[in-house]
């Protein structure tokens, strides 16, 4: 593997954590800013509902971003043998 291969996977392999985390993230505070407007009408909930929604659009684009995944070197996935 070449010194530009492995730089690639090391940048592709950060930018998949980063987007992972900002899927999880914005999902817990989601359910928290959910929570508390679930409780009763509160700004503070609202604004975390929106945050919450905000990293989660960013975490579904950088990760479609990332492109489709490798399965090997059809790069298709084969049918299971009968």
């Amino acid at each position: 593997m070449s010194a530009r291969a492995d730089v690639e996977t090391r940048r592709r392999g950060e930018a998949e954590r980063l987007a992972r985390r900002a899927l999880g993230g914005g999902g817990l505070l989601l359910v928290a800013g959910l929570a508390l407007v679930g409780v009763g009408p509160s700004d503070a909930g609202m604004a975390l509902t929106v945050i919450a929604l905000a990293a989660l659009l960013y975490g579904i684009h950088s990760f479609g971003r990332l492109g489709p995944e490798r399965d090997g070197p059809g790069e298709r996935a084969q049918p299971p043998p009968p």
